[in-house]
């Protein structure tokens, strides 16, 4: 199951990047955000910790990392499954674009309520 969207950006991709392993510039768009931990460095295999409000902090890993291209971290969440959330920053045309994307390993209804929840933020 996965469910994404594409959206273009006018900024060079250095800049783009900052904003999935800086916290202070995450929280700019992933306003819930109150925590966010790495446990070394950005590469494939890092793991760390996520904070969002009102919700308990979640484990993750570094699934995929392609510096200033690449940003792909799997979550385990209890009851639901595991997630994968995939940023990949793309050019098309000379215009670049990031995908967003969440899936599931699992084919069930608590999945879909989880990725349909967390979806809904970036409408």
């Amino acid at each position: 199951m996965k469910i994404g969207i594409k959206i273009a950006f006018n900024a060079p991709r250095e800049k783009i990047w900052e904003h999935y392993i800086d916290k202070e510039k995450r929280a700019l768009w992933e306003e819930d955000l109150e925590e966010l931990q790495f446990d070394g460095e950005i590469k494939n295999g890092t793991t760390g910790r996520m904070k969002l409000k009102d919700m308990p902090a979640m484990e993750f890993v570094l699934s995929k990392i392609v510096e200033n291209e690449v940003y792909h971290d799997k979550y385990t969440i209890p009851d639901a499954g595991t997630f994968y959330f995939c940023h990949d920053i793309t050019e098309e045309d000379g215009q670049l674009f990031v995908k967003h994307s969440i899936s599931s390993d699992e084919d069930n209804e608590i999945a879909l309520n989880v990725l349909t929840q967390i979806f809904s933020d970036f409408a």
